[in-house]
């Protein structure tokens, strides 16, 4: 299955939803990759810089996420999205190298600025006091 890279600074407000955790299969096991690290899921909301709508996506990775709880702030690294189908079902399916606590206004790709809107002056019209 090929996947491809994820622009993340396309993105804005990514905000874990759904705390990691293991991804199982249908037997409750613990799933693993082909190295044999243990699978983790994290659900994290999305957003398109610009745009007001949100997307919560299921990202898979190699290694549990410390310090990642819901409602907080985070940043991913390496974020990948694959096409699969399967028995007529299909999807989308994305996994990164890492997901980690961010805290608000500390840069990075994944966190663009949000502009201040115009200050609206009241009582008249514009210049008047």
């Amino acid at each position: 299955m090929n996947s491809i890279p994820v622009d993340l600074s396309r993105l804005t407000g990514l905000l874990c939803v759904a705390a990691p955790e293991p991804k199982t299969d249908l037997d409750g096991e613990q799933r693993k990759d082909r190295d044999g690290n243990h699978l983790w899921v994290t659900g994290i909301a999305v957003r398109r810089a610009g745009t007001r709508k949100a997307s919560v996506i299921d990202v898979q990775t190699a290694a549990q996420p410390e310090g990642v709880t819901e409602g907080s702030p985070v940043g991913v690294t390496e974020l990948d999205v694959s096409l699969w189908e399967i028995e007529g079902r299909h999807g989308l399916s994305y996994k990164a190298a890492s997901i980690y606590p961010k805290r608000p206004g500390n840069g990075g790709s994944s966190s663009a600025a949000v502009p201040t809107p115009p200050q609206r002056e009241r009582g008249g019209k514009a210049g008047q006091s």
